[in-house]
């Protein structure tokens, strides 16, 4: 078929068109700002961003990577997260969103990117699929229920039988809350914004082998602190001697009932136990009906939150329980040993996402 679109780099001036685009794609509200955010102001660099337009000139479709580095078996590598991958409802199956993600990908390419990656969604899983990319895992939501009535109406059928039964089960759970968490005394700091102790906590945390996405100050305040929504809160876990170094930050979101683990990482197993158990009674604090955190299994902090209490989807349903995460070789030397999960270290913050709340 032949191509009735073409392409071009997109630029600050285009700005307001993948606003407009991703609002109608999504069904969201954005404002111009969190592109600008996201495109322009990352520190680890510009994204490689493309628009497409019809034959008089109208944008019809938007992709970008965006850039992020990582450690790669000790040594700092920049690798691409695909984002917005839009195309406007009247300009559909015309092969815009493969074609745009292999301009992305050839540009990376050509900046030395070895590899990129996403999580992906349901509508765009099979175009992936279908270009090149390929599903190495899932990332499952671990899950602590305040409340059960949201978790009893999932039960599909069932469900608004069973969410009867939810004063009954509130009663117990609101017995053992109190038990776990009513007289905990927490030691995490509320930040305003990261120093340079968290480098420090970030080079001794990182992990030896595999890929694992870096977490600076100037990073993390511009992925959590500087984001337009500013739905995120940060929080650090000091040391035991005062001014010493820091044992563990963590990144949270609270909307609408609902609590997001979004980021963490600790020095040790032992400051982990108690970044989430702090987690956990700052959710039931608030009140929330149900805390949760998307992890890959192979995760350590994944065998800390089931021993606080925290569940695995069960059942599973792919697409809100559980997640695919996929990548794309952008070069032909990206080593395929990157092509398995356990290599790949990362949290619900490391999605293409600026809240974790839709």
């Amino acid at each position: 078929m032949e191509r009735t679109w073409t392409w071009r780099e997109a630029g600050a001036a285009d700005r307001e068109e993948q606003c407009r685009l991703f609002n109608a794609c999504f069904r969201k509200n954005k404002q111009v700002d969190t592109f600008v955010w996201k495109y322009e102001q990352n520190p680890h660099g510009p994204a490689v961003s493309r628009v497409a337009m019809d034959h008089s000139g109208r944008v019809v479709g938007s992709y970008s990577y965006v850039p992020r580095r990582f450690r790669r078996d000790g040594e700092r590598v920049v690798l691409m997260q695909a984002s917005d991958a839009m195309v406007s409802p009247d300009a559909r199956r015309q092969g815009i969103f493969t074609g745009l993600d292999d301009v992305v990908c050839e540009a990376s390419a050509a900046r030395g990117v070895p590899w990129a990656f996403a999580y992906s969604g349901r509508l765009s899983y099979s175009g992936f699929l279908g270009n090149g990319w390929k599903d190495i895992g899932k990332a499952s939501v671990y899950r602590y229920r305040f409340r059960s009535e949201r978790s009893l109406r999932r039960m599909g059928r069932v469900g608004p039988l069973a969410a009867h039964a939810a004063p009954l089960l509130d009663l117990n759970w609101s017995w053992r809350d109190r038990r776990r968490f009513a007289g905990l005394k927490s030691r995490l700091i509320r930040l305003e914004r990261f120093d340079s102790s968290v480098d420090e906590l970030c080079e001794a945390a990182t992990p030896t082998l595999g890929l694992f996405g870096e977490r600076d100050a100037e990073w993390l305040n511009w992925r959590y602190v500087d984001s337009p929504s500013g739905r995120q809160e940060c929080y650090v876990l000091p040391g035991e001697t005062p001014g010493g170094p820091l044992n563990g930050y963590l990144i949270v979101e609270f909307h609408a009932g609902h609590a997001f683990l979004v980021d963490h990482l600790a020095r040790s197993s032992t400051a982990r136990h108690e970044l989430f158990h702090s987690f956990s009674a700052l959710a039931y604090q608030r009140g929330v009906h149900e805390a949760t955190a998307l992890l890959f299994d192979h995760n350590p902090a994944a065998e800390t939150l089931l021993g606080l209490g925290w569940q695995r989807p069960k059942p599973i349903k792919l697409f809100r329980d559980m997640f695919p995460f996929i990548v794309r070789a952008c070069r032909s030397d990206a080593g395929p040993e990157d092509e398995k999960i356990g290599r790949w270290h990362l949290a619900d913050g490391d999605r293409d996402a600026e809240h974790m709340s839709a």
